[in-house]
């Protein structure tokens, strides 16, 4: 029989208290469920951090946005991501605006085309289906947030180049992004005017002109700031500005070009397929 390490009393195999003094004898059951208890409690402190933490990011990014659309060149620091945010906040809207508006157009000209091929065929043929899906969204996201990116990148080789400046590229991002701001909401108005839209009429494609007419115009202002705010420029700012927009179009034209030779060729995929089917 055992004895208690406490009293010296006998105690009973498998007892956890003795039965004289009380003493408890089961410790290391005891030990565990208190460690158990410890590390569920700082688990759940550590969540409540991480909430707390995440609701204040993005508070501070929230205030930050709304501070730039009141006052787009009244720059404010934020959060250190908050420009690459907005940035693809404004891609993510515009291709699948861009995704949207092409799968329509497209699906017009496929239901015309299958129209036609009944005509040709009685009415045996099978029909093609609508090329555009989710990849047109990836590639308007990677090509828009890409040349964005490396819009700025240039903007900031070009500043660094012309004048003594020190700032770093986040900064600079944030900055650009601070001042294009409103983008976001006018991505936002083209995505859900691109879903009220349903055909190509006159008005929707004059207002999607204006609408992406006031996005770049946006954009090349928000760039362009940057030359005109240097000082003790190498050159004048007016030259400085003039070499940040030809590297602008420069990029905007390599960025266009690869996008449009992608389609270039699923389009002609499209063309052979009707034929064949005709």
């Amino acid at each position: 029989m055992n004895k208690c390490p406490n009293c010296g009393s006998d105690i009973k195999e498998g007892a956890k208290f003795c039965t004289s003094c009380g003493y408890q004898l089961v410790q290391g059951n005891v030990n565990n469920t208190v460690n158990t208890t410890n590390t569920a409690n700082t688990d759940r402190a550590r969540q409540t951090a991480d909430a707390d933490k995440m609701k204040e990011v993005s508070m501070n990014y929230w205030n930050w946005l709304v501070t730039s659309w009141k006052h787009p060149f009244k720059v404010e620091t934020g959060e250190k991501y908050s420009g690459l945010v907005t940035l693809a906040i404004e891609s993510i809207f515009f291709a699948l605006s861009v995704m949207i508006l092409v799968r329509k157009i497209a699906g017009a000209f496929v239901e015309s085309s299958n129209s036609i091929m009944s005509l040709f065929s009685g009415g045996s043929s099978s029909s093609t289906s609508n090329p555009v899906g989710f990849n047109v969204f990836l590639v308007f996201f990677l090509a828009s947030f890409v040349a964005v990116l490396a819009i700025i990148g240039a903007v900031l080789l070009i500043e660094k180049g012309f004048s003594d400046s020190n700032k770093e590229y986040l900064d600079l991002v944030n900055e650009v992004a601070h001042k294009t701001s409103s983008l976001v909401l006018l991505n936002a108005v083209l995505f859900v005017y691109s879903f009220i839209v349903s055909n190509a009429s006159v008005n929707s494609v004059v207002l999607i002109d204006v609408i992406l007419g006031l996005i770049s115009m946006i954009w090349v202002i928000g760039i362009l700031s940057v030359a005109f705010e240097l000082e003790e420029t190498k050159l004048d700012n007016i030259y400085v500005g003039l070499v940040i927009y030809i590297a602008h179009m420069i990029i905007v034209s390599i960025a266009g070009w690869i996008v449009v030779n992608h389609y270039a060729s699923m389009l002609t995929d499209v063309i052979s397929e009707l034929i064949g089917a005709i």
